[in-house]
């Protein structure tokens, strides 16, 4: 119920992220035994997210001007 008061008060998404997540709902589960990730797969998200700990993500358009006076 609380999301789809969340969803009715976002702005309007575009007509392709609209139709992704229509598909995405539209698709049926998938299956246990396919649903996991690789080790290889596992392994390299760990680590990115480790090496993310304490990096601030950029700010938008003012990341890149704060670089100049």
């Amino acid at each position: 119920m609380l999301s789809l008061l969340l969803i009715a008060s976002a702005p309007a998404l575009s007509d392709e992220a609209r139709r992704v997540i229509e598909w995405q709902l539209r698709a049926p589960p998938r299956a246990p035994e396919t649903a996991g990730l690789s080790p290889e797969e596992a392994a390299n998200i760990r680590q990115r997210y480790l090496e993310s700990i304490g990096a601030r993500p950029p700010q938008g358009s003012d990341h890149d001007r704060t670089s100049t006076p």
